[in-house]
């Protein structure tokens, strides 16, 4: 064997086991990958914080990293701790007079007569009946086994919340020396990373900026929806609602559609419809139409690709789709410009002159000036 194909087969066991430790360290990470892209979504949008604060430490770089990771913690954990706290309270309040409710009233005998007038002859069972208490033992087993699905949640909400503080003091402290040392291994040249780096971009402040907007345009609308129909504590649930309105399975539905239910149930059967077609229709569909236009609005997407992108990528990757989704169409939107700009540009400009022959005549038919590369760049961005 020659020293060149040593060389060879030595390069190519290098690029087996490169790939091998690729593959085994993505699927390390990968559970990771949500509070850590999240983390470094709200490192672009606060860098600004640790740039003072690196200033006026006279280069502390731990120091400021640390300052500016705990005003961004308690910038997010203080709402959530103040309005759960609130919810927690006004839930255990309705525990109480729930479980009075029911050693004082027989529930079955209390559903049939809360029914409306026109959907009580629709409603034929036997209160007393077995098949009726089967029903009622299945939706106690529901509730009991959707709260542990909320404790487990919320046990993974914590988890998330610990590494996603991790990874901002991380990418505070390192965060553009990371970048810089990727962009030197990666074999493409810098202006195509800085163009990608720059969608990353975009994408974290229109996807923070977009969620925060509609959440808190969600949770407006909700509370006047409580509002109207006399629901006591308006105000708490309404800040709940800006919370889970943040949630995409069931969003601001886990607070009024409950709500919304126990009014029917408590013989409120008018304001339990009103609160419900309130939220179907008006609260739920603020989702569908603030949140895309917003986001595209800063990540120079269409609206439609915004909501396919955010919804395919849902499908797809779960909660981390909701990050992950967008951020693949804009950088697949860059490479589409930029293949426009350097690749089919140049063809074009390649392209020679087409040859007029001195005995045909000139044609009527005016031509189309050549569309320059610059042109082409701006018509995609503005489509």
């Amino acid at each position: 064997m020659t020293a060149g194909d040593s060389k060879r087969w030595s390069n190519f066991i290098f690029a087996g086991l490169f790939a091998l430790a690729l593959i085994l360290f993505s699927r390390i990470l990968l559970p990771f990958l949500m509070p850590v892209l999240l983390g470094g979504f709200l490192v672009v949008l606060f860098m600004p914080i640790q740039d003072s604060l690196d200033r006026r430490l006279q280069g502390r770089k731990s120091l400021a990293a640390g300052l500016s990771t705990l005003a961004v913690f308690l910038l997010i954990l203080a709402p959530l701790a103040l309005v759960g706290w609130m919810v927690a309270r006004e839930v255990l309040q309705f525990v109480g007079q729930a479980q009075d409710l029911l050693d004082q009233v027989d529930l079955r005998h209390h559903f049939l007569n809360s029914l409306p007038r026109g959907l009580s002859r629709y409603v034929h069972f036997d209160p007393e009946s077995s098949e009726t208490e089967r029903l009622l033992m299945t939706a106690v087993s529901g509730g009991a086994g959707l709260l542990a699905d909320l404790v487990g949640a919320g046990t993974e909400l914590l988890v998330n919340m610990f590494l996603m503080t991790v990874a901002m003091y991380y990418f505070f402290l390192d965060g553009r020396r990371l970048v810089n040392e990727v962009a030197r291994l990666i074999p493409l040249e810098r202006r195509y990373f800085d163009a990608f780096s720059h969608e990353f971009t975009d994408v974290a402040y229109a996807i923070i900026y977009g969620n925060t907007v509609t959440a808190l345009v969600q949770g407006a609308v909700g509370f006047v929806g409580l509002l109207i129909a006399g629901v006591p504590h308006a105000g708490v649930w309404g800040a709940a609602m800006v919370l889970v309105a943040l949630v995409p399975v069931g969003g601001t539905a886990l607070v009024w559609g409950p709500i919304g239910v126990i009014l029917i149930a408590a013989n409120r059967v008018s304001e339990g419809v009103f609160l419900l077609a309130w939220g179907t229709f008006l609260v739920g569909s603020i989702d569908n139409v603030i949140r895309p236009r917003l986001c595209g609005s800063r990540m120079a997407l269409h609206p439609l690709l915004v909501f396919l992108s955010m919804f395919g990528g849902l499908a797809v990757f779960g909660m981390m789709g909701l990050l992950v989704g967008p951020l693949i169409a804009s950088i697949f939107m860059a490479m589409v410009r930029i293949y426009r700009r350097d690749f089919l540009g140049r063809a074009q400009e390649s392209q020679p002159a087409p040859v007029v022959s001195q005995d045909s005549s000139p044609s009527l038919t005016p031509q189309p000036a050549p569309v320059s590369s610059t042109a082409s760049v701006g018509h995609v961005m503005n489509a």
